[in-house]
């Protein structure tokens, strides 16, 4: 069996997903950003995934997985037949584990920025 290699695709994604995800302010912000990449690339592999939206795809950032594909993604052939011999998988989770980490990242520093702005005891 042949195992097809997504990775170009990711390549020609990549660069404006991280330029996104770097320029986000707001952590409730990158869930959106990952779905819609992940949408995105799941319609370059199945042309029958171009009439999904963003929310067939989940992200939790604080849990594991950090994401899931709703059953009518997994449930299409060209998707299932991707995920169990591709590279697939692989790009997902490279994504959402970039998506995890910008979105601890802001976490992380929106309370170091709140404890900033307080203002000082008296």
């Amino acid at each position: 069996m042949v195992m097809h290699s997504y990775v170009q695709i990711e390549k020609k994604l990549s660069k404006s997903y991280r330029a996104e995800l770097n320029n986000v302010k707001r952590p409730e912000e990158i869930e959106v950003i990952f779905s819609r990449i992940v949408t995105k690339l799941l319609s370059e592999i199945a042309e029958e995934a171009k009439k999904f939206n963003v929310n067939q795809v989940e992200f939790f950032p604080e849990k594991k997985p950090t994401y899931k594909l709703k059953k009518s993604l997994i449930d299409m052939p060209e998707i299932s037949n991707a995920l169990s011999n591709s590279d697939l998988k692989s790009i997902i989770d490279r994504l959402a584990e970039e998506a995890k980490n910008r979105y601890l990242h802001l976490i992380n520093d929106d309370d170091r920025t709140e404890t900033f702005k307080k203002s000082p005891a008296r």
